[in-house]
């Protein structure tokens, strides 16, 4: 299993937080190019055990990305809480 660390995102402005990330990104590539997956390809990617992610902050300081499910039925991304308990994933720049 691969650990990646995603340094972008792409999001739809105003949505809901369980519809707000549409694509997350990362240098994780052949040769560390910058790839870029819908977040379906993520949730798929941990559920089946091929790669596991996370972001940084500023600090250097890690936090795991999970699949969360609202209560809609719906999956989505987020962070298990670090110091904060706001979601690092949403603060990171779009791709």
């Amino acid at each position: 299993m691969a650990r990646r660390q995603i340094t972008c995102i792409k999001s739809k402005t105003g949505a809901p937080r369980h519809e707000y990330i549409t694509h997350i990104g990362g240098y994780w590539g052949w040769n560390n190019t910058k790839v870029i997956i819908t977040e379906a390809d993520a949730i798929q990617d941990i559920d089946s055990g091929n790669n596991s992610y996370f972001v940084k902050d500023s600090r250097g300081d890690e936090a795991t990305v999970k699949i969360v499910k609202h209560s809609n039925g719906k999956r989505f991304l987020t962070t298990y809480p670090d110091n904060t308990t706001a979601d690092n994933l949403s603060k990171l720049t779009e791709c």
